[in-house]
């Protein structure tokens, strides 16, 4: 299970502040060695200084390796695959356990006053990191990157009529295109960075009526998708869950599945591929679909003249709406959602 909900808060609180509290010395030290030699953590109580003698060289490493740390705690606060993040985390503790440890034998050398403040900035980052490795506790991850675009069907798979386990292949790899991460789960947040991706393609914002219109469909699919398996819209599906929903839920009901569900979609994306206005898709205006869609540019004119069903050379939000139901059907192999 991936990172979600309360635990995905959790641990990308953790991270950003263990990041803050990792790169601030460190960019100290790396850049201002001597001052953070005579000065760290505040001018007057000189932790560094206290195991003189001073040594640029050791200062500028030191600096420049905890700031890589930060850094990596900083991606992983960012991404949250749940292999990143534990990656991250052990590489904190390898170096906080023995840091804590060899001060712990040398309080005798700090002042009285000051030893508290150094048990609680020495204790603190390893307490975060085992509370973000709780947070990953039964969840699964691979970096195994999802394919980019749609993998076209061999010759041998083409017919009239697609046979079950071709038509299962196609929801997994549309499944796959969903679940960049490769965890095996895909929730509300993959389907809104597709519409991201479609947005950015046309230059348009979600903010703006097109771009707003997209994302409520591009949503839509998703929250009906999560109602059906009942994990509410912040929930996460598996690939099997996602298959059977979309086989029993869209597929088995034909063209009325995909008018409800898939159609809204359709005619969002059609809105911003439709440049001049006549609430249709000209040649030109689809190869910039084909481009949003990640599909292979080269394919787009081949597509078009198999979509446009009446020979008008322009496509309607009829004739998309069936090329995808073909698609999924096994009548066509054009891949536009």
């Amino acid at each position: 299970m991936r990172l979600s909900g309360a635990r995905l808060l959790w641990a990308r609180g953790c991270l950003a502040v263990l990041a803050l509290g990792e790169g601030l010395p460190g960019a100290w030290a790396l850049f201002l060695p001597r001052r953070f030699y005579g000065s760290f953590p505040l001018p007057g109580h000189p932790w560094a200084a206290l195991f003189p003698p001073y040594n640029e060289h050791l200062m500028r490493d030191f600096g420049a390796a905890v700031l890589a740390l930060a850094a990596v705690l900083a991606w992983a606060a960012c991404d949250t695959r749940p292999r990143l993040v534990r990656a991250a985390v052990v590489g904190l503790l390898v170096f906080s356990v023995p840091h804590l440890v060899f001060h712990s034998a040398h309080f005798d050398v700090s002042a009285d006053g000051e030893v508290p403040a150094q048990v609680l900035s020495l204790a603190l980052p390893i307490v975060l990191a085992l509370a973000v490795l709780a947070t990953t506790a039964g969840a699964t991850g691979t970096d195994r990157p999802a394919p980019l675009t749609p993998r076209t069907t061999t010759r041998e798979e083409r017919g009239p009529k697609m046979t079950s386990s071709v038509q299962e292949q196609r929801l997994q790899r549309r499944f796959e295109l969903w679940d960049r991460d490769g965890n095996g789960q895909i929730d509300r947040g993959d389907w809104e960075k597709e519409a991201y991706r479609i947005l950015a393609s046309f230059d348009v914002t979600p903010a703006e009526p097109k771009g707003e219109a997209l994302l409520d469909a591009y949503l839509g699919m998703w929250d009906f998708l999560a109602e059906q398996a009942k994990v509410g819209t912040d929930g996460s599906l598996t690939e099997e869950q996602f298959k059977e929903l979309a086989l029993n839920q869209v597929l088995a009901r034909g063209r009325a599945g995909f008018d409800e569900v898939v159609e809204p979609t359709i005619r969002s994306i059609l809105n911003l591929c439709d440049t001049d206005g006549n609430g249709q898709v000209s040649r030109t205006e689809f190869r910039s679909w084909i481009n949003a869609v990640g599909a292979d540019p080269s394919t787009a004119d081949a597509a078009f003249d198999a979509i446009d069903a009446n020979g008008d050379q322009q496509l309607s939000v009829d004739e998309l709406v069936q090329a995808v139901h073909k698609y999924h059907a096994g009548e066509l192999d054009v891949a536009l959602l």
